[in-house]
């Protein structure tokens, strides 16, 4: 990625966190994102807003371990395989259900490039906007900022670090499927969130 948007970034997100972390801290994060983002990025012309997101999301993971972030609020990590469909889903669900008692994110074991266009679709039908999110990795930032990890169809084997809750939901993915398969996914997924989230805000 160019250089001068890298250091672009790099100073927005120092300044936003003044205080919280160095320059040098947001620069790690900033240029682990960028190769953890550029491998799969299928539109090089926005991997830098990509980049400034992922590393804006994983600051706040960081700052929530280190006390400095929101306190009382629970940190609730879905994973599945691609980041593309399923753990997209039950975070946007989440953070729409809880009245941000919870704050959910997302990532994928083997991300891909995008968020499939038939959860985008069918979220839509549901009132959310997926339509800017994107699939990422996962991060120790993510698992360790989290209350909950929910890996969703993803084996334990493969899951690098657990938050201080596992939760395992077998739920089939989307990829591949059409799109009337694709909306009983969501409802069954959005089924399991609000019962998550009425057990985790009660």
């Amino acid at each position: 990625m160019d250089q001068d948007l890298t250091r672009q970034i790099i100073r927005r997100l120092t300044d936003r966190y003044n205080g919280a972390f160095t320059e040098a801290e947001v620069e790690g994060v900033v240029t682990d994102s960028i190769a953890g983002l550029e491998p799969t990025n299928k539109a090089p012309q926005f991997l830098p807003v990509l980049v400034e997101k992922f590393a804006r999301e994983r600051l706040i993971q960081l700052a929530d371990a280190k006390g400095v972030d929101q306190q009382g609020v629970l940190d609730v990590l879905f994973i599945c395989n691609g980041n593309a469909g399923r753990s997209q889903m039950a975070a946007a669900f989440a953070n729409a259900q809880s009245d941000g008692r919870i704050r959910a994110w997302s990532a994928g074991v083997n991300p891909l490039g995008e968020v499939l266009p038939d959860v985008v679709a069918a979220m839509e039908e549901k009132g959310i906007d997926l339509s800017e999110a994107y699939a990422k990795p996962i991060t120790a930032d993510a698992t360790s900022a989290a209350d909950y990890v929910v890996a969703i169809g993803v084996p334990e084997r493969d899951l690098p670090v657990h938050g201080r809750h596992h939760l395992d939901w077998d739920i089939d993915p989307v990829i591949g499927q059409d799109s009337a398969t694709t909306r009983r996914t969501r409802d069954e997924i959005e089924r399991r969130v609000t019962d998550l989230v009425t057990e985790l805000t009660r």
